[in-house]
């Protein structure tokens, strides 16, 4: 009964708390920012979790993974729909290419520190520190919209060109992380080896052809059901149909429920004639899913560690020294964007959902020693950075020259 009982309390929070966060009203900048953010989810899964009241234990938690999986799977779908080739080629070229070389540059940096870092304290070349080197960079990677969209009002129309190519950068540098996140489930059958060294190809292709298979099949079957144009209703039992069979086969197959979706998103997107009233159908609850993925991450939240909050600062500040340099390297280095102001970066510094769901997946996905400390740290991470990044982005926007 309790599993029941847990459910429909998150279910009922999650759709009773989208209505009262996610509305504007007159506040400070950062104040407003935090406010719709849902953050406020973050520490009700803390309270709700086994490091406060433990409703949420243990074995409710691996109870309710198959909801997590869907979760994941929805966003992965809602991601995948982003990236239409038809609407990328309207893109200017140095737009798309920015907002590659900016996701990859942050990632590098934040991979190569994590994991030099990491091999202080451990062996060298284990798989695990891997795996959570790669979830960090991809984590970093990420930039959120959220800020973008509350400086759309707040500023004069002549700033309108620096915050539509900070929009280009943040809806592309997350697929870099998200992909290079998704392959290292390729990682997965080496996992407490203390090298991933030799790599037993015969492992890494088996995985690489289910992660291929259950795409291609599921696209397969989805295509079949939408050959032929749908009422309303059978089009929403058809969408959470491959949204449930997509990400439960990738949780039974120890494959990433996020990425697995977020490619059938892009195929569907891309070669259904129904993507217009899908897309319509999976933003329509994004928001509740959004804060039940805050719900759950929260779950795992731990605050009994003083060095944590200061590893989490530095993670931040370190992400934002790469976003800076990144901004500042892609406005000096194409000529046809140096007429950018150079402190560009200053307006990526908003980490947003991806991330959050990376995560999430990460420890769906990679049950290791070190994953509730990872969890804890991104959290942390991007508390802080729902404070401090409005402030990047008014002084970005308030410069003269740009």
């Amino acid at each position: 009964m309790k599993i029941f009982f847990v459910l429909i309390t998150i279910l009922f929070l999650a759709f009773t708390g989208y209505h009262l966060t996610f509305r504007s009203l007159r506040l400070p900048l950062f104040a407003r920012k935090f406010y719709l953010t849902g953050i406020e989810f973050l520490f009700l899964g803390f309270l709700l979790g086994p490091h406060a009241l433990n409703i949420m234990d243990g074995d409710t938690y691996v109870s309710l993974q198959p909801l997590v999986g869907l979760l994941l799977g929805w966003i992965g779908l809602i991601c995948g729909f982003q990236f239409e080739i038809r609407m990328l080629r309207r893109i200017p070229a140095a737009f798309l290419l920015s907002g590659i070389l900016t996701g990859l540059f942050v990632w590098w940096c934040v991979f190569s520190a994590t994991y030099l870092l990491l091999t202080l304290y451990f062996t060298f070349g284990r798989v695990e520190d891997v795996l959570v080197a790669i979830t960090l960079a991809s984590t970093a990677s990420c930039t959120s919209h959220t800020g973008l969209a509350l400086f759309r009002r707040d500023t004069a129309a002549k700033r309108m060109p620096v915050i539509r190519f900070l929009g280009y950068i943040s809806s592309l540098d997350g697929l870099i992380g998200l992909i290079i996140f998704g392959l290292a489930f390729l990682f997965r059958p080496f996992m407490g080896s203390e090298s991933v060294l030799p790599i037993h190809y015969g492992e890494v292709g088996h995985m690489l052809w289910a992660m291929a298979g259950v795409s291609a099949g599921l696209l397969l079957i989805l295509s079949l059901l939408i050959a032929k144009r749908r009422d309303t209703e059978e089009l929403i039992l058809i969408v959470i149909g491959i949204a449930v069979l997509g990400s439960g086969t990738a949780l039974v197959l120890n494959i990433s429920p996020l990425f697995t979706c977020f490619c059938i998103g892009i195929c569907v997107v891309n070669l259904s004639r129904e993507k217009e009233r899908i897309f319509d159908m999976l933003i329509s609850i994004e928001k509740p899913i959004y804060l039940l993925v805050l719900f759950f991450l929260g779950v795992h939240l731990r605050l009994d560690s003083g060095a944590l909050f200061g590893l989490a600062l530095l993670f931040c500040l370190y992400r934002y020294a790469g976003k800076i340099v990144a901004g500042f390297l892609v406005v000096r280095s194409i000529p046809s964007l140096r007429h950018y102001p150079s402190s560009l970066g200053l307006g990526l510094l908003d980490q947003g959902g991806l991330a959050l769901a990376i995560i999430l997946d990460f420890h769906v996905g990679f049950q290791i020693d070190l994953s509730s400390m990872v969890v804890s740290l991104v959290l942390l991470a991007t508390v802080y950075n729902d404070f401090i990044s409005p402030f990047g982005l008014k002084y970005l926007l308030s410069e003269k020259k740009g």
